[in-house]
């Protein structure tokens, strides 16, 4: 099929090159304007044969195209059989077909355009107006200055013919910036193919230059060549299919040379047009500067109006995305802190079930089976916590209660639980405490003590050897206004895994663990470290990371515990926080020291 579309358009070629040869070179008027004809005649009769085989629903632009090659043919036609009977053709009856094929053109044109504006026809069709409004406007005013101009000049011609003749060149600028436009569409391009465009430019140009050069052998030798390889070109389209899809005749000028172009290009046309005539030694026409200066930047002012109003929506529409997106994030929060506290009070009466069971006569099996559904039931625990606290986070609805608390104390607390801990998997603990820390200070001991657990958890988990240190003590740093502030300085450090220089900027993330492995290998939802930045930016402090790949991490909280009012100061012991993993820790190394002995 495709080698039998190839031989009948080589073919149509050559025919097409002899019959522009014979014209060319013949002598004999009747063979030549046969030639001439039987190339426009032939150029409809394909183009309404390939108008009849496209498909349903996409014959109306194939058809338009068919019928303004065949309005041309006619008025050449006509135009041939007055000058054969020596009438008068200055204006005569073949210029309404020749005026109508421009009308038809131009509507097939219009149709490719407009067929695929996509989701918003009515802004895309007024974008599609201001365009071919803005390049008709430009071919208007350099038509006008080259043919329009010298032909309303010309008063040795009667004021109608001036009129018709004056028509041509609009008209042609008229198709022109369509084509224009078509071609600055990739889906309208691709509907049309290239050979419409090179045809109608073909055609114009000739048309142009017979204005300029109306001499007969001139016109023979090279116009009358371009006007019949023109319909050729032209009745190709109308073999194409595609052109009522809207995937494929989108309307969008597609990339910004081409807009930058239609929006700024036409503004030097009235100053470059009169420059151009200036050279020519043409007379000034204030005039026609002015004329053509007002309508393009009233279309400038138009389109730069139209971009104003579609920032604007756009803008509106990313903040109604931006609220439905909020919307929908504290919706999801609220289910998950919901669910989480629906899943945690049962879980804890399994848990409790657990811790009584192992008060009761077992034997070795039944210990450690009962141990194993200990632990996973805390690890479970620790999840559901994880999602609860994130979620009350990103609700907003987590708000601290500061008081006064015994720091000192909160700290051996930490070591003596993380101490044997560390013992069971051999590894050492250290914990260091700086005797010029204040013992009471004020803050969340509760919010403060599972940011320490979390990370402490984290140094165990990943460190396989080495010790884990955790580091306590005053610290002066600079405030943002030049003046220093006091602070206090939490570090735990480890000799774990390290963490890689390119994930450290992305640990903190919710979610977000270095890679796939760490949660096959070491579990964890990815929420301890950004509960950890969120619970520590909310007590008004900073969390850091330091950390060598394959050498160990270190982690620095730096918080603004003031030391509590001289009225505070009576003594007091260190209230536990009521906090799960705390209670959860205690309770494993009960369990530990029970199986143990």
């Amino acid at each position: 099929m495709v080698t039998r579309t190839r031989l009948a358009s080589g073919a149509l070629a050559l025919a097409v090159a002899a019959a522009v040869l014979v014209h060319v070179v013949s002598d004999n008027d009747a063979l030549v304007s046969f030639c001439y004809l039987g190339v426009l005649v032939g150029a409809s009769v394909g183009a309404w044969i390939g108008a009849a085989r496209a498909p349903r629903g996409q014959q109306l632009v194939p058809r338009l195209i068919a019928a303004g090659l065949f309005l041309t043919a006619l008025g050449d036609a006509l135009w041939t059989l007055l000058d054969e009977l020596g009438a008068g053709t200055d204006v005569s009856i073949a210029d309404p077909p020749w005026f109508a094929a421009y009308v038809v053109l131009c509507a097939a044109l219009w149709r490719v355009l407009v067929t695929g504006r996509g989701a918003s026809p009515a802004r895309a069709e007024m974008d599609l107006v201001v365009d071919a409004g803005t390049i008709i406007v430009v071919s208007v005013l350099a038509m006008w200055s080259f043919s329009v101009g010298p032909i309303v000049a010309d008063h040795s011609v009667a004021p109608f013919v001036r009129t018709v003749w004056a028509a041509y060149p609009i008209a042609d600028a008229v198709l022109l910036a369509l084509v224009v436009r078509t071609l600055m569409s990739r889906g309208a391009r691709l509907a049309t193919g290239m050979s419409f465009a090179v045809g109608t430019c073909l055609w114009l140009a000739a048309d142009i230059t017979y204005m300029l050069e109306p001499s007969s052998s001139f016109q023979q030798t090279w116009l009358d060549p371009a006007w019949m390889v023109a319909p050729v070109l032209m009745a190709r389209a109308a073999w194409r299919s595609g052109f009522e899809t809207t995937e494929v005749a989108d309307s969008s000028t597609g990339g910004r040379v081409p807009q930058l172009m239609v929006a700024v290009c036409p503004l030097l046309a009235p100053p470059a047009l009169e420059l151009i005539a200036h050279l020519r030694g043409a007379p000034d026409d204030p005039l026609q500067l002015f004329i053509g200066t007002t309508a393009v930047v009233a279309l400038a002012f138009v389109r730069t109006a139209r971009l104003l109003r579609s920032e604007e929506h756009a803008h509106r529409e990313l903040e109604e995305a931006r609220d439905a997106a909020l919307e929908a994030s504290r919706a999801k929060s609220m289910f998950l802190a919901n669910m989480s506290h629906e899943i945690r009070t049962p879980l804890t009466t399994v848990l409790a079930a657990a811790e009584i069971l192992e008060d009761t006569p077992l034997n070795t099996l039944q210990l450690k089976l009962l141990g194993k559904m200990h632990r996973s039931g805390e690890m479970l625990k620790t999840l559901v916590e994880g999602v609860l606290d994130f979620s009350r986070i990103e609700a907003g609805q987590l708000e601290l209660s500061p008081k006064t608390f015994d720091l000192h104390a909160m700290i051996e607390d930490a070591a003596d639980v993380y101490g044997p801990r560390a013992a069971q998997v051999e590894i050492g603990f250290e914990c260091h405490l700086d005797p010029g820390l204040p013992q009471l200070v004020v803050g969340d001991p509760a919010r403060l003590f599972q940011v320490l657990t979390n990370l402490l958890d984290n140094a165990l988990k990943f460190t396989h050897q080495g010790k884990v240190t955790l580091a306590v003590g005053p610290e002066t740093t600079a405030a943002g206004d030049g003046s220093a502030s006091k602070v206090v300085r939490f570090s735990v450090d480890d000799t774990g895994i390290g963490i890689r220089a390119q994930d450290q900027d992305s640990i903190f993330a919710s979610f977000n663990q270095v890679d796939g492995s760490t949660t096959r290998n070491y579990g964890g939802s990815g929420l301890g470290l950004a509960i950890c930045k969120e619970l520590t930016q909310l007590m008004g402090g900073t969390i850091t990371v330091q950390s060598s790949y394959g050498s160990g991490s270190t982690f620095v909280i730096r918080l603004p515990l003031a030391p509590a009012e001289a009225e505070d100061l009576a003594p007091q012991a260190w209230q536990v926080p009521d906090n799960e993993k705390y209670i959860s820790a205690r309770r494993a190394l009960s369990a530990a020291n029970r199986t143990s002995s």
